[in-house]
């Protein structure tokens, strides 16, 4: 039902056991020189150490993995089988370590600038908290936010480096990342006039005042009811997910909530969920961006904070 970047609040995932005698980042370095290089001599060479340094070092690794990672040839040196197997986690490992200082030094005493594209409704959420929260991690960084409204962006012709929003498609050459995937259903005041029955109709759908967080999910039930659906339906468009939901707990419509938004009212006896008449109504939420636009650490945290802002709405709701 919910799929974000990383585990969501309140369903984490056990966290991972670490041996605390992990294998030392250095022996790993001068593995992979050695396999590089062929030699230990040549290892030596490219990390400016001494030939027994690389000698006692390649010992340790292999008493502590267990296995013989390299043969004797002369001064020569010949990866095992282990070596070819340890060889590609080795490298990943290094990449992402040297990628890691690349950035971290990059963001020392810098100011990273970075412009968003978002719909009100995301930036609702994230005024929330989910900023503050983002500035105390980093609090040099210049984050400027575009919002558009009614399919209109206030400031055009801005240039943005990330677009979010409630989309099922992007444009092909961009790349995507989806924050939330979440599937809505139909619910009302247990007093409402609809709130017995178990099944309601298209008719039920049209007599009936609509309430939506936004103009996305709106359209996309009236499409389900046909082409001159929009017009016939009376709805509010209600950006925050509090008013939709308490408007709905007074009996006043039917309101259309993701399943975990509504959980806790439907728990409370608050508000009792309706079957659609052969309707699935499912937003996703996401993120794109140019191909040339590296997604830094710093950009990741802030789709991260938004993910949870998106979730925890919706809990708080």
């Amino acid at each position: 039902m919910l799929n974000m970047i990383h585990d969501t609040p309140g369903r984490l995932r056990e966290p991972p056991v670490i041996d605390p005698g992990i294998v030392d980042s250095k022996r790993l370095q001068m593995f992979y020189a050695c396999v590089r290089e062929g030699s230990f001599a040549g290892a030596a060479q490219v990390l400016s150490v001494s030939p027994s340094a690389i000698s006692h070092a390649m010992k340790s690794l292999e008493e502590d993995l267990g296995c013989s990672l390299f043969r004797r040839l002369g001064p020569q040196v010949k990866p095992t089988g282990a070596a070819v197997r340890l060889l590609p986690m080795v490298e990943d490992l290094l990449v992402k370590m040297s990628s890691m200082k690349i950035e971290l030094a990059a963001l020392d005493g810098r100011t990273e600038k970075l412009v968003f594209r978002l719909p009100p409704c995301l930036l609702g959420m994230l005024q929330a908290g989910s900023l503050s929260t983002f500035h105390e991690c980093f609090p040099a960084a210049d984050l400027e936010m575009v919002v558009t409204g009614n399919g209109q962006e206030k400031h055009p012709g801005r240039q943005v480096d990330f677009d979010l929003d409630f989309v099922e498609r992007v444009p092909k050459e961009m790349v995507r990342r989806d924050l939330v995937n979440e599937e809505y259903q139909a619910y009302v005041a247990p007093f409402h006039r609809l709130g017995q029955k178990s099944r309601i109709s298209v008719e039920d759908l049209r007599e009936s005042l609509l309430i939506f967080q936004d103009r996305y999910i709106f359209k996309a039930l009236a499409q389900h009811l046909g082409r001159s659906g929009e017009g016939d339906l009376k709805n509010w468009i209600l950006p925050d997910p509090r008013v939709a939901h308490e408007l709905a707990r007074q009996g006043q419509g039917i309101v259309f909530l993701p399943e975990w938004a509504a959980a806790s009212a439907v728990r409370e006896g608050g508000l009792v969920g309706l079957k659609l008449p052969g309707i699935h109504l499912r937003r996703t939420c996401c993120a794109w961006w140019e191909p040339s636009r590296p997604l830094t650490w710093l950009a990741e945290v802030f789709l991260n904070l938004l993910s949870e802002a998106i979730f925890r709405d919706g809990l708080q709701a």
